[in-house]
């Protein structure tokens, strides 16, 4: 598969390998691949209480490990999966892609320090999972969401650049999960000025912010683009659910590892997983349009 070098958006992050190298425990088992990309052929499964040494991250999904044996491959960057520790005396370097909420926690809360803004450099210090990263600002310690970052180095950059996402479906996705806690549901509602959206319009605004045009309505957006099958799912891709019996009626965002971004009449804008057994048994289809 193709690498995109993220010039914008794209969170491209290293992980620190200066004085000790981080370790990662694995906490479910976890697909041990040969790419950092789901379409990577799977070479294993790592086990839960397996440890492996992060020896690079070429992006926020993915990270590039070593295990006891000496194999190098990748693995998902989800807290799911793995528990990272050590490395902490490295830091690596990011310049903010676009302006973006500094929080003094990993999450969508009224936690907010302020504002970093495009352009500046950021010292990273930790991250905490594939959605956030711990960074100092101006001497203040805080979090970023991981979207909104780009790499300019640390002590071992250069190493690897690029990534399985395009720009386009990362910067979508970031806009999705930056309305978490913000957007109420309303059936048949597309209230750009309120937060208030359906689960189709939620889609509709999103890939319309990023100039991707979709019809409002999931029997106008399951046509949309082309069918891709449940196992060559990617980010951005379109997955649609039936939870009534009448036929297709929900839609969410791919986001990876079988998680997807939706706005549900039972909990607003949030993330589920495909695998859960309520959404397993809803799931019906996937169009790709980017």
């Amino acid at each position: 598969m193709k690498k995109l070098i993220f010039l914008v958006l794209a969170a491209s992050l290293v992980v620190p390998t200066a004085a000790s190298a981080a370790t990662a425990t694995v906490k479910f088992g976890v697909n041990f691949r040969t790419a950092p990309s789901t379409d990577a052929r799977v070479v294993g499964m790592l086990t839960r209480g397996q440890q492996v040494e992060i020896v690079g991250q070429p992006n926020s999904y993915w990270y590039k490990v070593k295990t006891a044996s000496g194999s190098v491959g990748y693995i998902s960057t989800s807290s799911k999966y793995t528990s990272v520790s050590g490395g902490s005396s490295g830091s690596a370097n990011a310049t903010i892609a676009r302006s973006v909420n500094f929080r003094s926690s990993p999450k969508v809360a009224n936690n907010k320090i302020g504002t970093v803004p495009r352009g500046a450099n950021v010292r990273i210090v930790e991250q905490v999972n594939s959605w956030w990263v711990k960074i100092v600002y101006n001497g203040v310690t805080g979090y970023v969401d991981t979207s909104f970052l780009s790499s300019s180095g640390g002590s071992n950059s250069g190493s690897e650049s690029g990534s399985a996402v395009s720009g386009t479906a990362a910067s979508i996705i970031a806009d999705a999960r930056n309305l978490i806690g913000k957007v109420r549901y309303e059936f048949g509602t597309r209230n750009v000025s309120r937060l208030i959206f359906d689960c189709s319009s939620f889609t509709e605004y999103v890939f319309e912010k990023n100039g991707v045009s979709l019809k409002w309505g999931t029997s106008y957006q399951k046509n949309a683009g082309y069918g891709v099958s449940k196992s060559n799912l990617k980010a951005g891709d379109l997955v649609f659910f039936d939870t009534n019996g009448g036929g297709i009626n929900h839609v969410g965002i791919y986001i990876s590892d079988g998680e997807f971004i939706h706005n549900s009449p039972s909990g607003n804008v949030n993330i589920s997983s495909l695998s859960s057994g309520y959404w397993s048994k809803k799931y019906v289809s996937a169009r790709r349009v980017l």
